[in-house]
């Protein structure tokens, strides 16, 4: 009887020096959720591991720094992209090291990965610097677009819901349009999922030619997302609100 020699285990990719930057920058462009950077990535061989910085400058009236875990998300998801973009096939560990609590997230390689259009799209939008100013309903903007941009975001113990401008239940404050945010719970991890579904969606939205900005601070406060819950009958725990919008057309194109 003859045996076929055993296949040697997969490797872990040692990022060079050249990944190693395109990752940073990747990082460092992701949107800031108004908080700035409140995490340090560090890169060592195979891993690229992103670390909270606890001690960061954040809105926390709820005493744990919502704005400043789902900053980290955004980040992870830009390294995410720029991982695809580099060729290779990411592999994610969410907060999996008891004894390091501020590691938020490590990534490796381990299989190679051809960039789609896509990849190389979202890439370039992580860099886009194109502010928004003018929000638009959801349902302005064609089906398809908008189903492949909440699409983006999804995953698992997290969706997106294209919502109209509504004024929560017993305030006078009126909600915008945009995408809302939901995860399946309200920990530490499910905020980290809502950064990094606002990112991807965020970046699908700009590689369509729109704007996009996050809406955070009211929901630091429990009192209003309950209202949300309530309001619009939301199975889960309202993270943020992502606004679109349409870029100023050049004169004579069309918008998209």
């Amino acid at each position: 009887m003859t045996t076929s020699p055993l296949l040697a285990p997969p490797v872990e990719h040692a990022w060079s020096a050249q990944e190693r930057s395109v990752l940073v920058r990747a990082a460092l462009n992701a949107n800031p959720c108004g908080v700035g950077n409140p995490w340090t990535l560090e890169i060592q061989g195979h891993r690229a591991e992103l670390y909270e910085r606890f001690g960061a400058t954040s809105w926390h009236h709820d005493g744990t720094g919502r704005d400043r875990v789902i900053a980290c998300g955004t980040a992870l998801a830009s390294v995410v992209v720029a991982v695809r973009v580099l060729g290779w096939v990411p592999e994610i560990t969410l907060l999996g090291d008891p004894s390091h609590p501020d590691l938020v997230a490590t990534v490796t390689a381990r299989a190679r990965h051809r960039p789609s259009s896509a990849d190389v799209r979202r890439f370039q939008a992580i860099f886009d610097r194109t502010r928004h100013r003018d929000t638009h309903d959801p349902g302005d903007f064609p089906e398809e677009m908008l189903a492949d941009i909440m699409a983006a975001g999804t995953r698992p113990g997290v969706r997106l819901l294209a919502l109209s401008a509504f004024t929560p239940a017993n305030r006078k404050q009126t909600l915008d349009p945009g995408l809302l945010v939901v995860t399946t719970s309200d920990g530490r991890r499910d905020q980290v999922l809502a950064g990094a579904a606002m990112q991807e969606a965020s970046l699908a939205a700009r590689a369509y030619g729109l704007t996009s900005s996050p809406q955070i601070s009211p929901f630091q406060f429990r009192e209003f997302r309950q209202r949300i819950v309530r309001s619009r009958r939301v199975r889960g725990s309202p993270q943020l609100l992502l606004r679109l919008g349409r870029r100023q057309p050049v004169e004579g194109t069309e918008p998209w």
